[in-house]
């Protein structure tokens, strides 16, 4: 019995799954061979060949699937995007909010609505980052990148992505009480959402690097609560020794920072990252001292979590869990 599209694309989403990228690559091509023009396997394909094979291929196959079908299929812009720079870029994702507009005008069903409006609010944040770097030196940078959080709001105020992308525009304002507002927003909704519609890792660790610019004590806690998740990633320990030591948490940083250079040498994560970590400790041991630092109990220890220093006078009430039927005080 011969194999069905629909079975080859189940086949090779399963070898993604469990890691045989070379097997999904002949499981995706035995699909084009039985159905050489399927815009979903051409969208599916060009996605994975984008995360793990070659972008130029990527770039082909996704460009095919626009020509076969540009009005169906947000998917395949937000990932044409991604391999695009500037206003191509932005073009890419415009092309996504119609599409998405699109689906969202003739759906009826309501979670499915909430779910397009969710990726509908994900691609005006891409769009509003775009402004605040690649696009930053345009006129009216400041102006779209506002415009695209506030539609992005419009679209879903429970999406995590909207509030932090709001706390770094503020931060790029020079506008500190308020980035901290929009910023507890999004902590607050990290710990009440659903796992499916929390942000991927890589996004919360942006989100814990702009806390700590406004707060670095909130920041040594939310890299904990990160490092909960996942506590492999040598860069996750680095940023929870950066915020204790901004926080002038001495001995936490002193152990942590000790931690995460031996992790970076194991990980082999590059010169770059090993200098990173060599100049917090660098600061460290200039702000307290050799003698200091050589006082320091337990530096060798295999978990510095286990010798954590509680905060004197308690955690910052705005930054804690709450209910989801709490809000947060306003920001003095």
């Amino acid at each position: 019995m011969a194999t069905s599209t629909e079975n080859w694309l189940a086949l090779a989403q399963a070898a993604v799954d469990s890691g045989n990228v070379q097997a999904a690559f002949e499981m995706y091509e035995a699909a084009l061979q039985k159905d050489p023009n399927n815009v979903e396997i051409f969208e599916t394909y060009g996605e994975m060949m984008l995360h793990y094979g070659d972008p130029a291929a990527a770039q082909r196959m996704l460009t095919y699937a626009v020509q076969i079908s540009p009005n169906e299929g947000h998917v395949k812009y937000l990932n044409l995007a991604q391999l695009a720079s500037g206003q191509e870029a932005i073009g890419h994702y415009e092309n996504a909010c119609r599409v998405l507009l699109s689906e969202l005008a003739r759906s009826s069903n309501s979670s499915q609505r909430e779910e397009i409006q969710r990726a509908l609010a994900t691609a005006k944040c891409a769009m509003a980052e775009m402004y605040l770097t690649d696009l930053c030196e345009e006129e009216d940078a400041e102006f779209r990148c506002e415009t695209h959080v506030d539609d992005a709001e419009r679209y879903s105020k429970d999406t995590i992505e909207v509030h932090q992308m709001r706390g770094s525009l503020r931060l790029s304002q020079q506008r500190p009480d308020d980035a901290t507002a929009s910023l507890k927003e999004a902590v607050r909704l990290s710990h009440v959402l659903p796992e499916e519609l929390q942000p991927p890792y890589e996004s919360k660790l942006e989100l814990g690097k702009l806390i700590m610019q406004v707060s670095p004590d909130d920041a040594f806690r939310f890299f904990q609560e990160l490092l909960q998740l996942d506590d492999r990633n040598p860069y996750v320990w680095f940023l929870l020794g950066e915020s204790a030591r901004m926080s002038e948490k001495w001995h936490d940083a002193a152990r942590l920072l000790r931690h995460a250079r031996l992790r970076v040498q194991a990980a082999d994560a590059g010169e770059e990252a090993l200098n990173e970590v060599d100049t917090s400790i660098r600061l460290l041991v200039e702000a307290i001292g050799v003698e200091e630092v050589n006082r320091i109990p337990n530096m060798d220890a295999p978990n510095p979590l286990d010798f954590l220093e509680k905060d004197i006078g308690g955690e910052d009430e705005e930054w804690e869990d709450v209910d989801e039927d709490n809000e947060f005080d306003d920001v003095e």
